[in-house]
């Protein structure tokens, strides 16, 4: 088990537990670095603005602009004295019916395991999972108090970061409100029917990385990166389009390649 990113407690009613965030996702895909065309790493360095002398990073401290140009420094120390005991616990204001909470507010993933008080831990899972319910919750994690939602599954509780309201943006735009034919509804509601499955998230690999180190191995070993061949095909045709869709779907459950151009 990786080491915990933060140690803290839930706490809704009377009801205190210690626990332990973990992080639920793993950074992946194929790293780059910046190197010169004679095959030389370039690194970034931390410098001082008015000099450009580089800083060490004991030197360098967090500092609010209050004016323009003018900063205040902020000590660690000084930000935790600022954190009351309640700031420094998962508060759970109240739980909501599962799955109502729109994906959009849906932002960073933790895995939230017991760190004493195990009994509590259990009991808040399970009577979650039975009521079909989410705690939702507010806790100072790193700097600001973030919303949370804390979600039961099978091996523990899952706990996710929420945007506020405010932090989502209202589109400016509105989308074109076309004519659709009640026979291009139809087929196309028989099409969503044709690819409609249940999500397996075991099902699906990055393919594109795949053929990522393919290429880049290519090239290790002297040879020349290719074009990829084109497979999706274009047809000009809505109705066209459909009806070969739902062709292909009889074959296979793969999503289709038709495209209306």
């Amino acid at each position: 088990m990786p080491a915990a990113v933060r140690k803290l407690a839930i706490s809704f009613g009377m009801v205190y537990i210690p626990v332990a965030l973990y992080t639920a996702v793993q950074e992946r895909g194929v790293r780059f670095n910046q190197i010169t065309a004679d095959g030389v790493r370039v690194r970034q360095k931390r410098v001082r603005e008015d000099t450009g002398a580089e800083v060490p990073s004991a030197e360098i401290c967090k500092g609010y602009e209050y004016a323009k140009g003018r900063y205040v420094t902020i000590t660690d120390e000084e930000l935790e004295r600022i954190q009351s005991e309640r700031d420094r616990a998962i508060q759970i204001l109240h739980f909501a019916p599962a799955g109502s909470i729109p994906p959009v507010y849906y932002d960073k993933s933790y895995l939230c395991a017991p760190d004493g008080g195990d009994k509590a831990y259990e009991l808040l899972r399970r009577a979650m999972m039975e009521e079909h319910v989410v705690g939702v919750g507010q806790c100072v994690l790193w700097n600001r108090q973030d919303m949370l939602a804390l979600i039961p599954e099978e091996n523990g509780i899952r706990v996710q970061t929420l945007f506020y309201r405010q932090q989502l943006r209202t589109p400016t735009f509105s989308a074109p409100q076309a004519q659709v034919t009640e026979a291009e509804m139809r087929m196309g509601k028989q099409l969503v029917q044709a690819m409609t499955q249940p999500y397996q998230p075991e099902n699906y690999r990055d393919e594109y990385e795949e053929k990522l180190l393919a290429a880049i191995q290519r090239k290790i070993d002297g040879q020349e990166i290719t074009a990829a061949a084109e497979t999706r095909g274009s047809v000009a045709d809505l109705m066209e389009a459909l009806q070969k869709s739902l062709e292909m779907q009889e074959g296979r459950k793969e999503p289709a390649l038709a495209s209306v151009v």
